[in-house]
């Protein structure tokens, strides 16, 4: 609304400036070894120009409207995700990183927002985290789609917290010949949380960790077009 409403005042601005041209053109003489680089006779374009450059300005304010909606979930996604890591105890800088990794993998943002938010809980440190951009791009590579991250994230932070293997993580450890039920057991040896987390993510890696490397090596200018991208939607 503020927006709307300073566009329509730029309106009028660009009108009021128009009829101060004559103005500006009555101390042209004065300006001259400013300018003296232009055409002389550049007083006569001024009019014609800035009445373009009204129009422009203008068809920018509507594409910035236009763009509101996604600029907030934007601003919103960057929100949860520097709230799940500072509440969990980590930096907002591990946060983004930690994203950065990941939407170079997915290139999507709310995608990559809820894989890493998941991450922020279940891993103690910046290793970790590191370990887990490995383990993504390794299923990613491996299996796509059909093994969606953020549904992987969620269900090792759940079994990690219950001690029993739940959701997409039981397709990680199957598909890749370990048993369920036999991880199930070594996961009811472990004495807490802290300890089914690390081995959780010490089994994923060791079961896609190389992958995942060989992933970034072959698609570095992917993972990295779309970090750019990401950079330039966080400036």
């Amino acid at each position: 609304a503020d927006l709307d409403d300073e566009s329509n005042d730029a309106e009028k601005g660009a009108d009021q400036f128009e009829e101060s041209l004559d103005d500006v053109a009555d101390s042209a003489d004065k300006a001259e070894s400013m300018v003296s680089k232009l055409a002389s006779g550049l007083k006569g374009g001024l009019v014609a120009g800035f009445k373009g450059i009204a129009g422009a300005a203008a068809g920018v304010v509507t594409a910035f409207l236009a763009s509101a909606e996604a600029s907030a979930e934007y601003i919103e996604d960057m929100g949860k995700l520097e709230t799940a890591f500072t509440s969990a105890g980590h930096t907002a800088e591990v946060a983004q990183e930690s994203y950065r990794g990941m939407v170079g993998i997915l290139g999507e943002t709310d995608q990559s927002v809820e894989a890493v938010n998941h991450l922020a809980k279940l891993t103690q440190s910046e290793e970790e985290l590191a370990q887990w951009t490995d383990i993504a791009a390794g299923i990613y590579g491996t299996f796509g789609d059909s093994l969606p991250l953020e549904g992987l994230t969620e269900a090792a932070n759940e079994t990690a917290k219950v001690a029993a293997v739940t959701g997409p993580l039981a397709d990680a450890l199957n598909w890749a010949g370990v048993s369920e039920d036999a991880f199930n057991n070594i996961l009811a040896a472990c004495n807490d949380e802290q300890e089914r987390s690390t081995l959780i993510t010490s089994t994923l890696t060791r079961l896609y960790g190389e992958a995942g490397q060989t992933y970034q090596e072959v698609n570095g200018d992917l993972i990295a077009s779309r970090q750019a991208q990401s950079d330039l939607n966080s400036a």
